[in-house]
């Protein structure tokens, strides 16, 4: 969720940084574990087992490229099944659309990279967002701050 990845990204700042007290970085580091390894997102129970390991198939593809602008029909035709029976597998796996997952994978990736000093207009490019604008609000909707607002926090 939006929430902890805002959590690792300030957690990764302050570490690199050496602006976290210890306990502190145990703390929240334990706190994220414990959410990454809870119960699995899964939202109807019914999900058999072969949705799962085609959603898994899909959520790794697109986790190896989050700025490849990518098509259901190529995500579907990449992991072996049909793109509408990939999108009802994926929000009965996952409780979301596609296009959602997509949108946070690319979100979670400017947090790691906006401790740099590099455009901002690149950076949504190079993520696959259409505009600098888009990114901007999709980053707002997300965490609550623009993204320069976000790299200003972090330093």
């Amino acid at each position: 969720d939006a929430r902890a990845q805002v959590l690792v990204a300030l957690l990764r700042h302050a570490l690199r940084n050496d602006r976290i007290e210890p306990l502190e970085a145990e703390g929240l580091v334990l706190t994220l574990v414990s959410r990454s390894l809870g119960p699995r997102t899964s939202r109807t129970p019914g999900a058999t087992r072969a949705r799962q390991r085609l959603v898994d198939r899909a959520k790794l593809l697109l986790a190896g490229n989050p700025g490849r602008r990518w098509t259901l029909a190529g995500i579907a035709a990449e992991v072996g099944g049909s793109p509408v029976y990939l999108t009802q597998a994926f929000r009965q796996v996952e409780g979301m659309p596609l296009y959602r997952y997509q949108l946070q994978l690319r979100l979670a990736r400017a947090l790691d990279l906006l401790e740099g000093d590099g455009d901002l207009s690149t950076l949504a490019q190079d993520l696959g967002f259409s505009s600098h604008s888009h990114f901007a609000a999709a980053f707002r909707q997300a965490y609550g701050r623009s993204p320069s607002a976000f790299r200003e926090a972090t330093r």
